[in-house]
């Protein structure tokens, strides 16, 4: 299932939240995969926080690590495709489907 949207803020992380909660209550094995988010903060070690997936993480329940759940985790809050230019750690699709296998073995 994919949930995609044009814009911010139009509820995309909040209603896949609702949806794995969902599927994790009926015992039906479901994971989260986002290829690459911007716009992320960082802890006190300086460590990029997964913003998105960790909403997820925390409103559904699932035991999904972090670390599967995005590859490239960007702060600077512009696309995806713009703070991977500026950041200079560009997407590597080998890198993306290889996780996104992962989940579904």
């Amino acid at each position: 299932m994919f949930i995609i949207g044009t814009g911010t803020d139009v509820g995309k992380t909040y209603v896949t939240g609702l949806i794995l909660k969902k599927l994790n209550e009926s015992g039906i094995k479901a994971a989260y995969y986002k290829a690459a988010m911007s716009g992320n903060d960082k802890d006190s070690d300086g460590n990029l926080i997964p913003g998105d997936a960790l909403h997820v993480k925390n409103a559904s329940g699932i035991s999904q690590s972090l670390d599967s759940m995005c590859p490239f985790i960007y702060e600077n809050a512009v696309s995806p495709h713009l703070a991977a230019k500026i950041e200079g750690y560009e997407v590597d699709m080998d890198e993306v489907y290889d996780g996104f296998n992962q989940l579904i073995d």
